[in-house]
């Protein structure tokens, strides 16, 4: 007996650190807004969105349902979001030093995050049995703006949106589009 409470009492520090990072189902689009010379601006007044793009089928998303549209924040704005959001064991200072480490915040000025439900559209399909039948649909984006009174959209690649569980290195990676006004 003391054999397995002494095997016991080892084990049970590794099987706590191998738990999901509270960042699972989290997806981070940012964006660079630059002048015509390439200066990246601070205060920007324009208010940028992300928007779904695309898809008949975003009232019957089983989580999220309907045409996502989520407002940009500014990347002090983001920071304090997550200082919001993860205000747990140290998360969100984890947080805030991998997206600075990644050079995100350095890299872009203009931020919005998205969950699983946001991301990706579930869908229930038909089934032959008794379980269930998901489907799952990677939602398209596009960013937009307005600009002289004129709206502006910009495509978002599925390859600008990163997921930021620690166990994605794609941070190291990490695209932004620039948008210059």
């Amino acid at each position: 007996m003391r054999r397995f409470l002494l095997f016991f009492s080892v084990m049970l520090p590794v099987s706590v650190n191998a738990q999901h990072c509270p960042y699972d189902g989290m997806y981070l689009i940012a964006i660079k807004i630059t002048d015509k010379q390439g200066k990246m601006l601070t205060g920007v007044k324009t208010v940028f969105y992300l928007q779904e793009a695309d898809n008949p089928m975003a009232d019957s998303c089983t989580s999220a349902a309907g045409l996502v549209k989520k407002q940009f924040l500014s990347s002090d704005a983001f920071a304090s979001e997550i200082n919001n959001r993860f205000n747990r064991n140290g998360y969100n200072k984890e947080l805030n030093n991998r997206l600075k480490k990644a050079g995100v915040f350095a890299g872009a000025n203009m931020m919005v995050s998205l969950n699983q439900a946001e991301n990706t559209c579930t869908l229930i399909g038909k089934s032959e049995t008794v379980y269930t039948n998901y489907i799952y649909r990677q939602r398209k984006f596009v960013t937009v703006y307005e600009l002289d009174g004129k709206e502006i959209i910009t495509q978002l690649p599925d390859s600008f949106i990163s997921a930021l569980c620690t166990n994605n290195r794609d941070l190291k990676n990490f695209k932004t589009i620039t948008i210059k006004l």
